[in-house]
C-alpha cells in the first residue's frame, strides 16, 4: 500500500506538471519587432512571423513605433489561424502600433465564402476561436487597388471565426482618388462572415463583439456582419464614413441572416454624393442598416449626419423579423426616412429621439412586395419623440400597431401611407417625400 500511495502522489505531480508547462506554453508572449532593441524575448521581425511561431493560445505582442517602416509602422497583411490575442504594446511614450500597407499595395489573401471573389485583408482570421485584437491599428492608406472589380479590401476580416476586437482602430480602408471609383462596392473597415469554405469544404460560424473601437474613413461599409451563422455585436464604438461620396456607404451592417445587436454607439457622416433630393437618388447612404436578417437589437446609439439612418428591410429571400429599435438618438437625416421598417413581424420602435428627418421620422414601409418581399408587417411603435419631419410616422400597413408617441413641428403627425409630400422647413435640411417605398428601394447593402 505504501508503495502504490507513493506512486500515486508521483504520478499525481508528474501530472500537475505537465499541465502547468503546457499552461505555460499557451500563456506565452511573443513579440514583434524590426528595430534594435526589441520590447521583449522572443522577439520576431514581423507580425506574421511571431504569429507563425505562436503557440495556441498565446499573445503577440506588437512593439508600438519599432516596425521596419521610417515612422515605426508594420507594412504587412497577417493571417491568422490559431487561437491568440494580438495586442499593441507601448514601448515609452509610444503607444501606437500601426498595421500599414505592404511596398506594392494589398494582395488578395483570401476569397469570399459567398461569391468566391478575391478579398484583400489587412488582418484575416479564419477557421479559428478565440481570436482578440487589441490596441492596433489597421490603415490602408496607399493600398494600391485599382478599379471597381478588383476585389474587396478588408481591415480586419474574421472568416468563419471568433473573437473580440477591442480599442482597435480601422481608417482608409478606400480609395486614394475617390472621384475615380463611383459606386464602387470595395472598401470594408470591419467584416465578419460565416459559410461553407471552398478550400477546407467545411461550413463554420462567426461570434464577433466588436467594442471600444473605431472605424473611418471606409470607402464601403464601416463594420459589416454578413451571412446565416454570423453574429456580430458591436458596442460603445464610433463609426464615421467619408461624406459625401460617390459610394452609398453603409455605417454598420447585419446582413443575409446575420444577427447581432449594436448598442451605445455613435454613428454619423455616411452620405451618398450623388444623392441630394429624392429625384435623382439611385442609391442612399444608411446609418445602421439590417437588410434579410432577423433578430437584431438597435439600442442606444446616436446616428447623425445620414441619408437613412436605420433601415430593416426584407426582399423576401429572407426574413427580418423582431428587430429591437429602440432609444436611439437620431438628428440630420437628409432626404429620406429617420428609421425605415420595411416588411418586418413583431419589430418594435420604442423611445427612440429623432431629430429633423427628410422624408418622416418613422415609415412603417409596406414597399417591400414590389421586390418579393411581405406586404406589410406587425411592427409595434410606441414612446417616440419625433421633432422636424415631413411626416412623424408613416404607416404603409393596417397590421401595424401605433402607440403613444410625442410630436413637435411636423407638417403631418400620422399618416396612413408609404409617401407624404410637403414643403421643406425654411432653412432646414428636410426635403420632402415624393416618391413610394424610394427609403426601401434604394438600400444598398453590400455582400462581397
Amino acid at each position: 500500500m505504501k508503495t502504490k500511495f507513493g506512486k500515486g502522489i508521483v504520478s499525481g505531480l508528474a501530472l500537475a506538471f505537465a499541465i502547468c508547462v503546457a499552461a505555460s506554453a499557451n500563456a506565452a508572449v511573443y513579440y514583434a519587432s524590426s528595430s534594435g532593441s526589441p520590447c521583449g524575448t522572443p522577439n520576431y521581425l514581423t507580425i506574421q512571423d511571431a504569429v507563425n511561431h505562436a503557440t495556441a493560445g498565446s499573445t503577440v505582442e506588437i512593439c508600438a513605433g519599432q516596425g521596419p517602416n521610417a515612422d515605426g509602422s508594420y507594412p504587412e497583411q497577417v493571417y491568422i489561424n490559431k487561437r491568440l490575442t494580438l495586442a499593441g504594446f507601448a514601448v515609452g511614450n509610444v503607444n501606437q502600433a500601426v498595421i500599414t500597407v505592404p511596398v506594392g499595395g494589398v494582395i488578395a489573401n483570401a476569397t469570399s465564402l459567398t461569391s468566391g471573389n478575391p478579398i484583400q485583408a489587412q488582418i484575416y482570421v479564419s477557421d479559428t476561436t478565440a481570436v482578440n485584437i487589441t490596441n492596433v491599428v489597421v490603415d490602408g492608406t496607399g493600398n494600391g487597388i485599382n478599379g471597381c472589380e478588383a476585389g474587396t479590401m478588408v481591415g480586419i476580416y474574421y472568416q468563419d471565426a471568433s473573437g473580440i476586437i477591442n480599442h482597435v482602430v480601422a481608417r482608409h480602408q478606400e480609395a486614394a482618388d475617390l472621384t475615380d471609383y463611383v459606386g464602387c462596392q470595395w472598401g470594408l473597415g470591419i467584416f465578419v462572415q460565416s459559410g461553407l469554405n471552398a478550400v477546407t469544404g467545411k461550413a463554420g460560424t462567426s461570434t464577433v463583439t466588436v467594442e471600444y473601437s473605431s472605424v473611418h474613413d471606409f470607402m464601403k461599409n464601416g463594420i459589416t456582419g454578413n451571412e446565416t451563422g454570423t453574429t456580430l455585436h458591436v458596442v460603445d464604438s464610433q463609426v464615421r464614413g467619408l461624406g459625401p461620396v460617390a459610394t452609398g456607404e453603409n455605417g454598420i451592417q447585419f446582413g443575409f441572416g446575420a444577427t447581432g445587436t449594436a448598442v451605445n454607439n455613435s454613428v454619423s457622416d455616411v452620405v451618398y454624393s450623388l444623392c441630394t433630393s429624392l429625384s435623382n437618388c439611385a442609391a442612399t447612404a444608411t446609418g445602421i442598416l439590417v437588410y434579410d436578417s432577423s433578430d437584431v437589437t438597435v439600442n442606444t446609439n446616436h446616428v447623425a449626419n445620414t441619408q437613412g439612418a436605420v433601415g430593416i428591410d426584407s426582399d423576401g429571400s429572407l426574413p427580418a423579423d423582431d428587430e429591437v429599435i429602440e432609444n436611439n438618438v437620431v438628428d440630420g437625416t437628409l432626404v429620406y426616412d429617420a428609421i425605415d421598417v420595411c416588411g418586418s413581424n413583431g419589430s418594435s420602435v420604442t423611445g427612440n429621439t429623432i431629430t429633423n428627418s427628410g422624408q418622416s421620422a418613422i415609415h412603417l414601409d409596406s414597399t417591400c412586395a414590389l421586390y418579393g418581399g411581405p406586404v406589410g408587417g406587425t411592427a409595434k411603435v410606441s414612446a417616440n419623440i419625433l421633432n422636424e419631419a415631413c411626416a412623424g410616422i408613416l404607416d404603409g400597413s393596417a397590421s401595424n400597431t401605433i402607440g403613444t408617441n410625442t410630436y413637435y413641428n411636423l407638417v403631418s403627425t400620422q399618416l396612413t401611407a408609404d409617401t407624404a409630400t410637403c414643403t421643406p422647413p425654411s432653412g432646414g435640411d428636410a426635403v420632402g417625400a415624393l416618391a413610394a417605398g424610394s427609403g426601401q428601394r434604394n438600400l444598398k447593402p453590400v455582400r462581397p
